[in-house]
């Protein structure tokens, strides 16, 4: 009598089986409702210092030296008095491009904001209104007139006056 093999199709359909619960299983973990989700981080400074934030598109900051002197002479002055200083540069070339940047530099708490480059400087019109008691220094705008809290500079002097604003910050309580 001749040997019959039976077919190996229960380990097959297991194996499927469980290759399917097993996705299922993932899934139901990765979508449901009762997991924890991420909170949104929020930027705060506990440090009590002043913050003085510079953006610019790449543009601004590659041609010239105007982005590169502001920056030594911030960096200079917050080391001096106590004040952080950060540096934003983005490949922006509208305003509309650019005022998300802005508004994030008002989320994260800059005392005062400083733009270089005009996509920059345009978008500080909105950002001057949204936020009137953040002062800000459009360097090289391309605007011929600013909401009253938006000082326009051009010129080498830019970076002498800058360095002064920064020096009078005033530290402040963290922000809660």
């Amino acid at each position: 009598m001749p040997l019959r093999l039976r077919p190996r199709r229960p380990a097959l359909v297991v194996s499927v089986l469980g290759i399917a619960t097993a996705a299922v299983l993932g899934c139901l973990l990765f979508t449901s409702n009762s997991s924890p989700r991420a909170t949104a981080a929020k930027a705060d400074d506990v440090s009590g210092r002043a913050s003085a934030c510079l953006a610019a598109d790449s543009a601004s900051s590659t041609g010239g030296g105007t982005v590169a002197g502001i920056w030594s002479a911030m960096q200079s002055a917050g080391t001096q008095h106590g004040t952080n200083v950060q540096q934003m540069i983005e490949p922006a070339t509208t305003a509309e491009q650019a005022a998300p940047h802005l508004a994030g530099l008002l989320v994260q708490h800059c005392d005062l904001i400083v733009t270089v480059g005009a996509p920059f400087g345009r978008a500080t019109t909105g950002l001057a209104s949204a936020a009137p008691s953040v002062p800000i220094i459009a360097v090289d705008s391309m605007l011929s007139s600013s909401p009253a809290n938006v000082t326009l500079l051009t010129g080498s002097d830019a970076a002498a006056r800058i360095a002064e604003r920064v020096n009078s910050l005033q530290r402040h309580t963290a922000r809660s």
